[in-house]
């Protein structure tokens, strides 16, 4: 099936990209690969919780929280990429989501998976840092 898919992808053709559909593609795989190598690598993530109350030091609480944290960043990611994947086969890729604008050539090497343009990311990001206040 990856075959097949694949040649779809290179019948995009003509891109505008740094790289052409196959090439990013691929890297979006290669890297997609070795996010799941990682989930895998970590094993299941158990929560040891008895009525709420977690029994243990303070210091394994702390681990076990970061191994969280570390768990839902590394599904996320594989979640951007598999995006990044549909969007190269419905020929959306390095269009900007918000705008509709192309995304510069620079920040996809940079970033792959990226979805919004430059200007969009900063105001997303602006927007997420004014409601933490």
């Amino acid at each position: 099936m990856d075959g097949v898919l694949l040649q779809t992808v290179e019948a995009l053709g003509g891109s505008q990209f740094i790289a052409g559909a196959g090439e990013m593609w691929e890297l979006l795989q290669a890297e997609k690969e070795e996010v799941e190598r990682e989930i895998l690598f970590d094993g299941p993530l158990l929560q040891e919780s008895v009525g709420g109350l977690q029994e243990c030091e303070p210091s394994e609480s702390c681990i076990r929280d970061f191994e969280w944290q570390h768990r839902e960043t590394l599904e996320e990611r594989l979640r951007v990429l598999n995006d990044a994947q549909d969007r190269l086969v419905d020929g959306a890729y390095g269009r900007c989501l918000e705008c509709g604008e192309r995304i510069n050539a620079r920040r996809l090497a940079a970033d792959p998976a990226a979805s919004l343009c430059l200007n969009c990311q900063t105001q997303a990001e602006a927007e997420i840092i004014n409601r933490s206040r």
